[in-house]
């Protein structure tokens, strides 16, 4: 009995070798083509291909050079995660144009870029910052308050000043079929500034609205965002405290800047969120912001009404905690 079992965890191990070995084979060839293919515009290196029991399928240490800039950027880990092994099989029989009979759409499936790593003063990230300055041409760019905040985004100028001479970053995310609704997950991490958590859950199934096309109206029935902060609250008033505003005038920009963001979302934020904001920059490290309708709400009805009347339509509330 004891040489059976042994003889049967061997046969597993050899079997879950060769699926890896499966997959490296398919992952790298298809890895080598895109980066040939892409050699025209920037120079790619990566170390390995990595995969796991649990369903995660990466490639990792990534090195980018984009030929048109001096610096580069490196990714800790990109990649796919999947409910389990066997299905990062079918995924890759599925992508050769070869699926099994047994081959099924996941009930969950997600993406991962992690440690995504960049220096603030990176040429590439100044060009991108003025394009989308040069774009928006704001009249109040270059007030004080709308700088220090980050209002239309932080300029390499500010992430420095703000203490942040290298940036890294994590990203996840995913999509989680249920009986009779699907839900997108978010997960972004920028190390010593915050964390933010999001999920959507939409109502019915998200392959037949797919399948749609254009006419597919996907319909919200609960939002939950979660922000907390690192240390970036106490870095924007202090560098705004030095370029010379008052603590109501950092006030009135952060406050100036949230209605900007939801402006650009058709809502105007009222005091069910304003008020736990101000407490979230008093010194509170979480934000808790969420929107539950009475009913499923097709997000494209939100441009039909006044911004004023969206948090009420949203049944829109936060907490700081």
């Amino acid at each position: 009995m004891k040489f059976i079992l042994i003889g049967a965890v061997l046969l597993i191990g050899l079997a879950f070798g060769a699926a890896k070995f499966y997959l490296y084979y398919k992952v790298s060839d298809g890895m080598d083509s895109a980066v040939l293919a892409m050699a025209p515009y920037a120079e790619i290196e990566y170390g390995g291909i990595s995969s796991t029991i649990t369903g995660e399928l990466t490639i990792d240490d990534i090195k980018v050079k984009m030929k048109a800039y001096r610096d580069g950027f490196v990714i800790g880990r990109l990649g796919i995660d999947t409910p389990n092994f066997l299905t990062l099989l079918n995924l890759s029989d599925f992508a050769a144009g070869t699926p099994s009979a047994s081959s099924e759409t996941p009930k969950y499936f997600g993406f991962i870029a992690e440690d995504i790593q960049f220096l603030a003063t990176a040429d590439y990230y100044k060009d991108f910052y003025e394009a989308s300055i040069k774009k928006l041409a704001p009249p109040d760019i270059r007030q004080r308050g709308v700088h220090c905040v980050g209002k239309y985004g932080y300029s390499p100028k500010a992430l420095q000043a703000l203490g942040y001479e290298e940036m890294l970053v994590s990203v996840s995310i995913g999509l989680r079929q249920a009986k009779n609704n699907y839900s997108a997950e978010m997960k972004f991490d920028v190390v010593d500034m915050a964390d933010l958590e999001m999920s959507v859950q939409m109502a019915g199934d998200l392959m037949t609205g797919v399948a749609s096309g254009p006419y597919y109206k996907p319909k919200m029935s609960d939002l939950r965002i979660k922000i907390t902060d690192q240390s970036l609250n106490q870095r924007v008033e202090k560098y705004c405290t030095k370029l010379g505003l008052t603590p109501a005038q950092i006030l009135a920009a952060h406050l100036n800047a949230l209605q900007y963001r939801g402006k650009l979302h058709g809502i105007e934020f009222d005091e069910y969120v304003i008020d736990p904001y101000k407490e979230f920059l008093a010194g509170k490290s979480t934000l808790i912001v969420t929107a539950k309708p009475r009913e499923p709400l097709d997000l494209a009805r939100i441009k039909r009404y006044k911004p004023s009347d969206v948090p009420a339509l949203l049944n829109l509330e936060a907490a700081a905690q």
